[in-house]
């Protein structure tokens, strides 16, 4: 019986024993095939990185290229083309602006009085007054090359450039350098905006739809050179050489130059520019543009802006003519001021007061004026950079000619205007 017992245990312990071996076979199978597949994996994964590294310095490469000609900006710049960069650089701005203008005195007509600074406007009258557009690279310590264009049309151009009607005219076009001298000094060559004066063409950049009679005392635009340069942070100067004190063509045979300068000063509440110009004066030559004919202007303006919701200016202008060959000598003078009240922060209200006195011989003929002009102006912004104005304004001109003589009298004007405009 015990051997019985001793053989059955022991016929159990090798079966046992044989199946552990051989579960244990299988393990070591099983192993050895997922180290194989590991190693396989191992192999695939270090060809896949070594195929990326090749790819990666591949585009670095080609990256640089692009960056090298100027196809990129940077690493994280996509591609773009060279036009694309350059109006990254520029400032693209301007103005679109029309208006309805009536005369209240004689109104029937055309506007046929102009004479001199006194301007009568047509009588009953939609007009588009500009489409102004801006093109500016202002240079900078990185990018020392700039240039600035404006182009415009519309009754502005044919008033102030000679354009016919509906013409593009061209008002300042003018490449730029900044020197690497002191502060900088820019140096501008082109047709220049004279920086005289405290109103402007660009009707966006006044209190008023019309400039004042002043402003005709002073240059618009010449052709020449000008360095201009911040002294301080507040003081700023500029000078330059022109064709001409007053035409703005693209070339003169004349040696005869004129010459101008500024020299500003702008704090935070109080501004003061000082400058003029002298020198050739064509519009003013006889006998052909022979010989000496000289014309200078003195202009002086005065900015305030006392509180947060009040700016105010004043402007002061002498002009002299002159010259062994000019049929016009003589003086005049004008002074003018402005404010505007900001009403809200939508709203406002201007008003300008003018006075100009002219006492000058025309060929020998002694002709002496007294121009004075009132001008009320009313603004609201509709929307973000949509603007409508009304505007009433009254000149009266009183010609003496001759020592007591009067040649025209007195002449009235009352006109009122309304204007929308849209800068960008």
């Amino acid at each position: 019986m015990r051997s019985k017992m001793i053989t059955v245990v022991t016929v159990v312990a090798s079966v046992v024993l044989v199946a552990q071996v051989a579960a244990a076979d299988q393990v070591q199978e099983q192993l050895r095939l997922m180290e194989q597949r590991m190693a396989e994996m191992e192999d695939r994964l270090q060809a896949t990185s070594d195929e990326l590294r090749t790819a990666k310095a591949t585009v670095s490469e080609q990256q640089e290229l692009l960056q090298d000609s100027g196809l990129i900006e940077g690493e994280d710049a996509g591609i773009r083309s060279g036009a694309g960069g350059f109006l990254d650089m520029v400032d693209i701005s301007g103005v679109v602006a029309a208006s309805y203008n009536h005369r209240f005195i004689n109104t029937s007509g055309t506007g046929n009085q102009n004479e001199g600074l006194f301007k009568t406007p047509d009588a009953n009258t939609f007009q588009v007054d500009q489409v102004w557009v801006t093109l500016d690279k202002t240079p900078t310590d990185e990018s020392r090359g700039g240039f600035h264009t404006e182009f415009f049309t519309g009754q502005s151009a044919e008033s102030q450039n000679g354009n016919g009607e509906g013409d593009l005219g061209i008002y300042s076009a003018y490449a730029s350098y900044l020197a690497p001298i002191g502060n900088g000094v820019q140096i501008d060559a082109g047709r220049l905006g004279t920086p005289l004066g405290a109103e402007v063409v660009q009707t966006n950049g006044n209190y008023f739809i019309t400039q004042g009679s002043v402003f005709g005392l002073q240059p618009v635009t010449y052709t020449g050179v000008s360095a201009s340069t911040q002294i301080t942070d507040e003081i700023g100067f500029i000078a330059g050489v022109v064709n001409d004190v007053y035409s703005n063509t693209f070339n003169s045979p004349s040696m005869d130059k004129a010459y101008y300068g500024q020299i500003s000063y702008g704090g935070d509440a109080f501004g003061l520019n000082v400058g003029g110009i002298w020198g050739r004066d064509s519009g003013n030559c006889g006998n052909g543009g022979d010989g000496e004919c000289n014309t200078s202007v003195v202009d002086v303006v005065l900015t305030a802006d006392p509180t947060e919701n009040l700016s105010l200016w004043a402007n002061f202008d002498w002009k002299h003519s002159g010259g062994d060959n000019t049929p016009l000598h003589g003086d005049a003078f004008g002074v003018s001021g402005a404010g505007r009240l900001a009403i809200t922060d939508t709203m406002g209200v201007a008003t300008r007061v003018e006075y100009v006195t002219q006492e000058d011989s025309l060929n020998g003929t002694q002709r002496d004026s007294e121009l004075v002009t009132l001008t009320g102006t009313f603004d609201v912004t509709f929307a973000e950079g949509l603007v409508a104005r009304a505007e009433v304004r009254w000149d009266t001109l009183v010609n003496d000619f001759d020592g007591g003589r009067f040649q025209g009298g007195r002449n009235d004007q009352l006109t009122g205007l309304a204007q929308l405009y849209y800068e960008f």
